[in-house]
């Protein structure tokens, strides 16, 4: 639980950080915010429940998966999004040829979602994988 929460104030600071975003940068924190403390909350709820439970139903595990499915797809997709705008941003200001621009960002691109991928079952592996 006490990772949960460290995770949840990495995903809040890093989002605050992304400068190049103009206008779009308070709105995405707040979001970011919702969606943590959301997360939080039902993680919290759901573990409880499995600790009290005599007899735990089999729906409330796929409850509990399809809802680390959600919530991880309302945490990254816009977290993922901001980045590459980010990067976008930083990669066209760079005095560069547009072959080398779109290299990078293409690189950029596919690196972020590789890494998605794989945060994709590293994050169901610590939140159901080590479940009681």
């Amino acid at each position: 639980m006490y990772i949960a929460i460290i995770i949840a104030i990495i995903y809040c600071v890093v989002l605050w950080m992304l400068r190049n975003l103009g206008k779009f940068r308070v709105p995405l924190f707040i979001y970011g915010l919702v969606v943590q403390l959301s997360f939080l909350v039902f993680f919290f709820r759901m573990s409880r429940y499995f600790r009290t439970s005599d007899s735990v139903n089999r729906d409330y595990y796929d409850i509990f998966v399809n809802g680390l499915v959600i919530f991880y797809l309302l945490m990254v997709v816009p977290f993922v999004v901001a980045l590459w705008v980010q990067v976008y941003k930083g990669v066209w200001r760079l005095d560069i040829g547009k072959i080398s621009k779109i290299t990078m960002m293409a690189l950029f691109v596919l690196m972020t979602l590789i890494f998605t991928f794989f945060g994709f079952y590293a994050h169901i592996l610590f939140y159901y994988g080590f479940a009681p």
